[in-house]
């Protein structure tokens, strides 16, 4: 896992939109948003996309619990100027990410599809980051499905890369991973085993996992909407007949292949979190219809 956060100026400037900072009363009355509230729960979750047309997208829906494609409405604009931005800043990383994971494949040899192949052409396309949930979270913690371990789970494969951005509220992310030694980068050490670890979350707390590949679960406290907890969730924009071809050629070895390119790449990978200046230039560029 890669930790960062966005610098103060441009966390103030993200609070500043509706979705964002809107009292309960408005949030009832945003017509993308899926309304969980189950009293003393509050839970409202938005999907959007993050690529630079202002138009629908048609792709699937990230929750697990709908799962079918739709025409997925666009984020607001300096939402997706953020995460356009994002894309940019890191290119040669995602680049580097994509070839790896061509020199991964065995397409060149066997003129099939294989993950690490589908992978590359996903980046390829922009779609990385490209799906995001927006999650708004108050009332009553979490607690109990903590400790009786319904809050753990694996994410589903659009997770291979995921971006969550915390705006507002604080919450803590437990997962179950090997944990890097201080002198060794992000690389594990051979024959560590998984252990529990507890990242908080504030406003402003930026991280980069592959969470398709790590048990996690996150803590929300008792809180009201004025200490509401929001984050982003950004991750890969796919179809379903997309994911199901992914799942329909993957292999054992074209799986540790890929992921083995992942855990590499990322290991050493120095993520960079755009200024407010270069998400404004971002969505300048948007708005005049340049792409990147």
């Amino acid at each position: 896992m890669i930790r960062s956060s966005l610098d103060e100026e441009l966390l103030q400037r993200f609070q500043e939109e509706h979705i964002y900072s809107c009292t309960e009363e408005e949030l009832n009355n945003i017509p993308e948003l899926d309304n969980r509230v189950n009293i003393p729960v509050y839970v409202y979750e938005g999907y959007y996309h993050s690529l630079s047309t202002n138009k629908n997208v048609f792709s699937r829906n990230p929750n697990p619990l709908i799962g079918k494609d739709f025409h997925k409405p666009a984020a607001g604009p300096f939402t997706r100027a953020f995460f356009e931005a994002f894309r940019v800043v890191n290119r040669n990383i995602f680049n580097d990410l994509r070839e790896n994971l061509l020199k991964a494949s065995s397409f060149n040899e066997t003129k099939k599809d294989d993950v690490s192949y589908l992978l590359a052409n996903w980046i390829e396309q922009g779609h990385h980051f490209g799906d995001l949930s927006v999650q708004i979270h108050y009332g009553q913690g979490n607690e109990e499905k903590l400790i009786s371990g319904q809050a753990w789970h694996t994410d589903a494969v659009n997770s291979l890369l995921h971006l969550a951005v915390t705006l507002r509220g604080n919450r803590v992310l437990h997962s179950k991973r090997i944990k890097p030694t201080n002198n060794d980068g992000n690389r594990p050490i051979r024959g560590q085993l998984p252990m529990e670890i507890l990242e908080p979350q504030q406003p402003g707390d930026v991280y980069l996992s592959s969470s398709t590949l790590m048990r996690h679960a996150p803590q929300f406290f008792d809180t009201d909407h004025a200490t509401r907890s929001i984050a982003i969730h950004a991750r890969f924009l796919y179809t379903s007949a997309d994911v199901n071809h992914f799942y329909s050629v993957r292999t054992a070895d074209s799986w540790n292949k890929m992921t083995t390119v992942l855990a590499n790449t990322l290991s050493t990978a120095n993520i960079q979190i755009p200024s407010l200046a270069q998400v404004n230039s971002q969505l300048l560029r948007m708005q005049e219809g340049v792409v990147r």
